[in-house]
């Protein structure tokens, strides 16, 4: 049954019938002769005459014109569909060392601090960066939100399916972000705020992605990297860990000197992978976190039942043209075989 985004305007039908009943039953215009020898008898028509059929269409367009005004609309529905889908954080570690470079070993420390300087080799933060993206455009049935964190922990994007949206923050991550003294290590503070953004959703396969390249170095004022993947546990979500870097980076000039060393002990996110019934991954350089990513991206699977879209589809079209057509023909039987004496 159609519906009327305008239904007030249909009350002017009413007037308008009252004037065409009006003019339906008036005296038709006559006009005076000196004798009536040349025309024959008839009798003169009481409700019906010629030119009452054009007052008929023009009323039918007049009508048409005006339920066009009223601007009607049916609703379509699609019916709901099933797709493959889950919630996923990916918490990702913004501290100083993803600033350090990965290279191919078989280079020589000249060559790199060369292929540095031209930037034809990325840093562990471009690299993940590129790597998100990658994932991120896979998994178009998901909600997936961003955590970044580093001495405290930063909700960049609440889990959406809005990928561009989600995208744009990711391409917002450089090195210039935060200063140099907040980009620690926390990765309690990282777990704790990927499990708080995802708990007000209902899916029941919840999933985050920890992403760091060194140890837990920030004493977090809640939770040890144990107690948060524990309340992880808790909440069903499960954390699959993705260590990255070489074990022989490149630091760059600010790295080298402060004096970094950067520490790497994977028994830490071990423990947190398996708390929760996740996995670890190891990825020494860009093509092992590329397939990291793949792995999971197999893994995480689940399904995931869209509400059916409804949308108005407008029929004021149709009574636009029926009305059109209903004038012109009144038109040209008003010029034609119902001529009126001007």
């Amino acid at each position: 049954m159609p519906e009327f985004a305008y239904p007030f305007v249909l009350w002017l039908i009413l007037p308008l019938l009252l004037g065409v009943a009006w003019r339906w039953f008036s005296t038709p215009a006559s006009i005076a002769v000196s004798s009536t020898k040349h025309y024959t008898n008839a009798p003169a028509p009481k409700h019906f005459a010629p030119w009452h059929i054009l007052l008929f269409l023009e009323t039918l367009a007049t009508i048409a014109f005006i339920v066009a005004l009223a601007r009607p609309q049916q609703g379509v529905e699609l019916m709901p569909q099933t797709q493959e889908g889950t919630d996923i954080m990916l918490v990702l570690d913004y501290s100083n060392s993803m600033d350090a470079y990965d290279p191919d070993p078989s280079l020589s420390e000249s060559t790199v601090r060369r292929l540095v300087a031209e930037r034809a080799i990325k840093d562990r933060l471009d690299v993940a960066r590129e790597q998100i993206q990658r994932f991120v455009k896979r998994r178009s049935a998901d909600r997936i939100g961003l955590v970044i964190f580093g001495v405290d922990a930063y909700l960049s994007c609440p889990p959406t399916l809005d990928h561009d949206h989600l995208i744009a923050k990711v391409d917002q991550l450089t090195g210039s972000l935060l200063y140099r003294h907040e980009r620690g290590t926390n990765i309690a503070g990282g777990i704790g705020a990927g499990v708080n953004a995802l708990v007000n959703h209902s899916e029941s396969r919840r999933t985050m992605i920890l992403i760091t390249d060194g140890d837990h170095t920030v004493d977090d004022e809640v939770f040890t990297p144990e107690e948060a993947a524990g309340v992880a546990r808790d909440k069903e979500i499960t954390i699959h860990t993705v260590g990255i870097g070489s074990d022989n980076p490149f630091l760059d000039t600010y790295l080298r000197s402060s004096g970094a060393s950067i520490q790497f002990d994977t028994r830490n996110l071990e423990k947190i992978a398996a708390i929760t019934n996740g996995r670890f991954f190891r990825a020494k350089d860009n093509q092992g976190f590329e397939d990291v990513m793949d792995t999971i991206d197999a893994l995480e699977t689940t399904s995931r039942v869209h509400e059916a879209l409804v949308f108005q589809r407008d029929l004021y079209p149709l009574f636009l043209i029926c009305g059109a057509v209903t004038l012109a023909t009144a038109f040209l039987l008003r010029h034609t075989l119902l001529r009126e004496i001007c």
